[in-house]
């Protein structure tokens, strides 16, 4: 897994990995890899949201400021 990937990258990975996890025909063997590969792409979209949250501003009509999305 590479954290050069997208946020859409990851997350499409994800669900894929969900979909052949729910498959009746996947073995323990790949269940289990399969896992530990969600894990990772759950991470690195984990780590690109909280990144992209640090970058938000909420502006603020009334008072015409803006302060930080952890502020809120």
């Amino acid at each position: 897994m590479s954290d050069m990937l997208t946020f859409e990258d990851a997350l499409r990975k994800l669900e894929d990995a969900v979909k052949l996890l729910k498959s009746p025909e996947c073995t323990l063997e790949e269940s289990i890899k399969l896992y530990e590969e969600s894990v990772k792409y759950y991470e690195l979209c984990e780590k690109i949201l909280e990144e992209a949250k640090q970058k938000l501003q909420i502006y603020r009509p009334e008072t015409d400021t803006t302060e930080d999305f952890d502020a809120v």
